[in-house]
């Protein structure tokens, strides 16, 4: 089997209770050619002291702290991770999950199979007896993986789920305008980047249940609505130079639009931008109807 260098990249903030059970798992990898880049995002709660201690007994241990002038978030730390990473692949994953001994080995035997750009496991919650919000995966063991199926939601998967080859996964950015949606933006343009992958329906990570989400724990309603619209916003015209097909565009749009039906967004988007993509994708008058019926120019005026 393919024995090359695996890069895997680890955003971390004042998870010091948890950090260490995750690192312990790399260590455990029976797939040893592995480098682990650890970006930490300014901690306040000793986490660095943990990572250090696990740095200088192993030094595929790699521990990077945020310099100030670079934005803060968990996707800003993967960006720079992924800067800094040697491997042949990548896999980026999180500092409160586990992976399973076979994880890399698998993964790797997965993606050498048929010189494949990147491939897709699975991963299952370990700490949620009651099984609530369980992880599903629409489609995505029995429906192709192409850009229109993922932009659509016919299929979707998480962060620490693929392997990448590292010089396509290098030529994408993590979004940093937002907090949250960052794998969905993120894979869009991977899946417009290449369509050469594969998925298994194997478990390969073990993923930390936290009692609420990003979603569940904004202030309002009036913010989820408000990161929604952007989650869809910022994601389309980031894409766009990937040329996306017209299903995928009108998908992105008619999300866009019952946001915008729904509740006034505060302008903090180019409404003119948006209103001519409208009228390209759908035509001009079917374009002005739904702009009209959808009551933009009231709502974001």
């Amino acid at each position: 089997m393919n024995d090359s260098l695996v890069s895997i990249v680890i955003p971390n903030y004042n998870r010091a209770n948890l950090i260490g059970e995750t690192l312990d798992s790399i260590i455990q990898q029976t797939y040893e050619n592995w480098e682990c880049i650890i970006v930490d995002d300014r901690s306040t709660d000793g986490s660095i002291e943990i990572i250090k201690n696990y740095s200088n007994k192993d030094p595929r241990f790699l521990l990077i702290e945020r310099p100030q002038e670079y934005s803060k978030g968990a996707n800003a730390c993967r960006n720079i991770g992924k800067s800094l990473a040697h491997g042949k692949y990548i896999i980026f994953f999180d500092s409160d999950d586990i992976m399973l001994p076979n994880h890399i080995e698998e993964k790797v035997r997965l993606i050498c199979s048929k010189n494949y750009d990147y491939a897709i496991a699975k991963c299952e919650y370990f700490n949620n007896p009651e099984n609530k919000n369980p992880i599903h995966y629409r489609g995505l063991f029995t429906t192709p993986i192409t850009a229109e199926n993922f932009i659509t939601k016919k299929i979707n998967w998480l962060t620490l789920d693929p392997i990448i080859k590292t010089e396509i996964a290098k030529k994408i950015d993590f979004t940093e305008k937002r907090a949250s949606a960052e794998e969905y933006n993120y894979f869009c343009k991977l899946v417009l980047t290449t369509e050469n992958a594969i998925a298994t329906n194997k478990v390969l990570t073990k993923r930390r249940y936290h009692e609420g989400s990003y979603q569940v724990n904004l202030d309002s309603l009036e913010k989820i609505l408000e990161n929604n619209f952007y989650y869809f916003y910022d994601t389309y015209f980031e894409i766009l130079n990937l040329h996306p097909n017209k299903a995928s565009k009108k998908y992105l749009l008619e999300n866009i639009m019952i946001i915008l039906y729904r509740k006034k967004i505060k302008p903090n988007y180019n409404k003119y931008s948006l209103y001519l993509e409208i009228i390209k994708v759908f035509g001009i008058l079917k374009g002005l109807k739904k702009i009209i019926k959808n009551n933009l120019c009231r709502l974001v005026g």
